[in-house]
Order: C-alpha cells, then structure tokens, then sequence
C-alpha cells in the first residue's frame, strides 16, 4: 500500500514513517515538500502524489502561535486538511487526518468520549475542530484525536524533564491540569491497526490508565530515572498552577482525559501509559549511561 504522510519530521509524522515504512511504501512528506500553510506547495504536492492512503498529522500546534495568528491557524490546522481531503475524495483516496484534545473546553472530570460535543477554548482548538469537520465532509475519513504525545522521534515535555533532572537543575510542572499520555511509538502501531480495519469516524488514542498531571508525570520520569540508577534519588518537584502561568496568553483546558474504549474494540490491547512511559525514560536511560 502507498501510504503519503505529512510533518515527517515532527514526533507523530516521523514515528508513522519509521513504523509503516517496515510494511508500506511510504512517501514522506515534510514541511520542506508540502507546506500546509502554502497554497502553492500543497497544490504541487498533491498535483505529483500517487497514494492509496494520506495521513496528516501535519499542524500548528503551538497554542500562543495560533493565538497570534489565527487566521493561519485556520489555513493549516483547518483549510488545508479541508482541500486535502476533497483531492483525497475526487481520487478514492483514505484520508487518516490528527486532531486533539483541546478541541474540549475541559470543564469537566470524567473520561471524554468521541460522542461527547467539543467546546475549545483557543484558536488552536477551534481551528482543529474546524480541520475535523472539514475531513469528515467525505464518507470513510478517520480523525484520530490524540493528547500529550512523547517518543523518541522528538523531544517532548517528559524529555525536558528527564535532562533538567539528569542535569540538577529545579523541576517544576503543573499540578491542576490533567489530561493522558500517548507513546508516538504506540499510536504508529495504532494507525495501522486502523488503517487495516477500515475504520472511520472519529477515535480518541492515547494510552489508558489514570488520569495525570504535567507534575504528575514528570514524578513518574524521576522516579524511573532514580530506580535505574540514572538519578541517586529524588528531586523535588515543585507544584504549579496554570493559573499562574503568565506565559500562557492561550486558554488551556484543564481536564482532557480522553476514553479510548472505542478505540481498543479495533487495535486490541493497550499498554497503560506508565508502562509506555517507563519504557520511554528506561531507554532514555540507557541511552545516558553509554555516554557516561
């Protein structure tokens, strides 16, 4: 199968490339090929593409960005999907096209599920929301919303723990914000299980377990790190309210623990996000060993 995958050099795009390439013919196109916020390289893209399969994972998806600009947060994350899967629908094309979490305003304190109505908060999310009505204008299209990802393709907010711990310097996250884990390496794995069983609609993936919080997990990475014997013990970490986050100029949702039942009755089992995790910073581990 010719699968066409979009932000190859970002945590999702690339994790996608490194897994399906093993089992599909895989075109990868990066930014530098097939920019979104370019009307010009997206029609060239398109215009030279042969795929039986188009997966966007392809995004803006810094908050304060959009934010800024949400006009452009609208081209990206909304308009370009939109005229990606018209050319996907006109060819017999499967689009698989990510979304996110922040689509939902987080007023809540219980599991979302794919029914339940979104309510974004920011121009990031509303300009996602958008990009998914506009991919699920056509018949058979997939939208999997994703939260919190961290892999070894890109670093990511459990990476910047792990070398501020492993460095000495103070560790602080936000304690009242919670949402759920996601392994890039596991939501590859995921995306073929899905793009095999034909699904569509829309899914919610990340790994199951408790709910948790940036501080929450940032106490599971020192913890890892310390029973391998990277850290001799544990640092403090402090608590941070997102209240208190000046920086912030976008709204954050602060509850967007996502239910992924539905989608388990497709892949099969699902590891819990701190098994994923502890993989994740065990291997960083290693990794910090060789060069000691």
């Amino acid at each position: 199968m010719r699968v066409a995958i979009t932000g190859t050099t970002g945590r999702v795009g690339a994790a996608l490339v490194k897994h399906l390439g093993s089992s599909h013919d895989v075109i990868s196109l990066p930014r530098s090929v097939c920019d979104l916020a370019d009307s010009e390289s997206l029609k060239t893209a398109l215009g030279n593409l042969d795929c039986d399969v188009f997966i966007n994972p392809a995004a803006i998806t810094s908050l304060e960005a959009c934010e800024d600009d949400p006009r452009l947060a609208m081209r990206v994350n909304s308009a370009a999907p939109g005229k990606i899967a018209l050319w996907a629908a006109m060819r017999g094309v499967r689009m698989i096209h990510f979304s996110t979490d922040y689509v939902f305003g987080g007023e809540g304190a219980i599991p979302l599920t794919e029914d339940m109505t979104p309510g974004p908060l920011s121009a990031y999310g509303r300009s996602k929301l958008a990009g998914e009505h506009a991919v699920l204008a056509h018949p058979g299209n997939l939208v999997i919303r994703v939260s919190w990802i961290f892999g070894p393709e890109k670093p990511s907010f459990v990476d910047q723990v792990f070398d501020n711990a492993l460095a000495g310097k103070p560790l602080s996250a936000i304690a009242d914000k919670f949402s759920m884990p996601a392994s890039a390496t596991d939501l590859a794995l995921w995306t073929e299980r899905l793009l095999e069983a034909g699904a569509s609609g829309i899914l919610h993936a990340c790994n199951p377990g408790e709910a948790v919080s940036w501080h929450g997990m940032a106490a599971h990475v020192v913890r890892e790190m310390t029973d391998c014997g990277t850290l001799k013990s544990r640092p403090e970490i402090a608590k941070l309210s997102l209240d208190d986050m000046k920086s912030f100029r976008a709204r954050r949702p602060r509850f967007t623990a996502m239910d992924t039942r539905r989608l388990s009755r497709l892949v099969g089992e699902m590891r819990p996000w701190p098994e994923a995790l502890a993989e994740h910073v065990r291997d960083r581990c290693k990794r910090a060993a060789k060069l000691t």
